[in-house]
């Protein structure tokens, strides 16, 4: 049965105030373990979690002809990173990241910091994701692996892969847990459950859906390392969903989503730590709430995606009408079908994306700023030559503030998180 558990803290640092220095009793908050667990859903909720999962496939179906999918998913992995990473500048729009990839792919440096350091956080999202799809199981070194990838960029690596020893809290002092919002399990509890969070993310007992959602709230329940989780809870959403086969190529962006609807999100993890018996009905009803807000987060993130998807097809139709005769096959007609995934391109990494000749890229590329589809900018101290694809860049920018905004609507409910800036003209 779950279950507060009564600690006493003792302050353990001089040079504070009062108030920060002060003892108090608190309760550590002890989770039922998952595996076995014999969750029951209505019939309304099971059927949302279906439709949730019908429309992921859909996305992931429809993203083998979607290219623009593949470079939605790493600027999403951007809008996580910088959201997840709190770095500094959080404003930083799509186009500084391509400019300072494109500087740096060129063998120069970027003068953009934020934006390398947020390429450092897409790359280690990607690795992290990538080290436990190559297991066969998920095992607690490869936790372990995912979190301290996520960590090494960060200002305290050494705390990367490594499960805490010390008692953590959310909200109130820094110092001490006497007034915080939640406080985890003790940390002499967290090997155990650990170790039963990885059973279960193993099995198959639930749906791919379900066992993300329980296993996301799980682990951010558990919070099982120092710093970190909340990019490492994200990261275990892509690793099950991926795993499970139900997001072959492509997730979608849930967890932008869930920090539009903080207040939904807390209010379903909250509901979802129940202190009823671990057979009662009253546990699986706890966790309907969450599942609720979970698979209502899937279905607007997939809406929210299918929706760029389908304009990025429009303006490539816009794109090849505009052109006149492209011949199949030409690097013209190459370059067309990678744009929406690779908004922003050099003569040499055009060349590399579709196999064909620097000459022939460069008379492509010449062709499209001609009708205006590239527009031609220099970037960096050696003043490097780039092209962009301005509107896939704007078509994204808008996707971003749409998912940051609680309706999906910006001309009536703003964002309500930081998000970047609408391009300039």
């Amino acid at each position: 049965m779950a279950e507060y558990v009564r600690k006493r803290w003792e302050p353990r640092f001089e040079g504070m105030t009062r108030r920060d220095r002060q003892g108090c009793s608190y309760d550590a908050y002890l989770p039922d373990p998952l595996a076995g667990w014999n969750l029951t859903l209505p019939g309304d909720l099971a059927a949302d979690i279906a439709d949730a999962e019908t429309a992921i496939r859909n996305l992931n179906e429809a993203g083998m002809s979607h290219v623009s999918l593949e470079g939605l998913a790493r600027f999403l992995l951007r809008a996580e990173s910088v959201a997840s990473s709190k770095i500094e500048g959080l404003d930083a729009g799509p186009r500084r990241l391509v400019e300072a990839e494109a500087a740096i792919a060129q063998g120069g440096e970027s003068a953009d910091r934020v934006a390398v350091e947020v390429l450092g956080n897409i790359a280690a999202m990607e690795s992290a994701i990538e080290l436990a799809l190559q297991a066969k199981r998920v095992s607690l070194a490869d936790l372990l692996g995912i979190h301290r990838v996520l960590m090494d960029r960060s200002p305290s690596p050494e705390l990367g892969g490594v499960v805490r020893e010390r008692q953590n809290w959310i909200g109130g002092s820094s110092y001490n847990p006497c007034s915080a919002v939640f406080v985890p399990p003790p940390p002499e509890h967290v090997d155990g459950l650990v170790q039963d969070l990885l059973k279960y993310v193993n099995g198959d007992e639930h749906s791919p859906l379900v066992q993300a959602a329980i296993a996301h709230a799980q682990f951010e329940t558990i919070h099982p390392f120092a710093d970190g989780n909340g990019r490492s809870g994200r990261a275990l959403i892509h690793v099950i969903l991926r795993r499970r086969g139900l997001s072959p190529t492509f997730v979608p962006p849930i967890s932008l989503v869930l920090a539009t609807w903080s207040d939904d999100y807390i209010s379903g993890l909250t509901a979802f730590r129940h202190l009823d018996p671990a057979d009662s009905p009253k546990r699986s009803q706890a966790a309907h709430t969450w599942l609720r807000t979970f698979a209502g987060a899937t279905l607007r993130a997939c809406s929210d995606a299918q929706i760029y998807a389908t304009r990025i097809d429009e303006l490539v139709v816009q794109w090849r009408a505009s052109l006149g005769t492209v011949r199949r096959g030409s690097a013209l007609d190459l370059l067309l079908d990678v744009l929406p995934g690779v908004p922003l391109l050099t003569v040499e990494s055009a060349a590399d994306l579709i196999a064909r000749s620097d000459v022939a890229t460069g008379a492509a590329i010449n062709r499209l700023v001609d009708s205006g589809i590239l527009t031609q900018r220099n970037i960096g101290k050696h003043r490097y030559r780039i092209f962009e694809a301005p509107t896939v860049l704007e078509l994204f920018t808008s996707l971003e503030r749409s998912l940051a905004s609680p309706t999906g609507d910006t001309a009536t409910d703003e964002p309500v998180r930081l998000v970047p800036h609408r391009l300039p003209s």
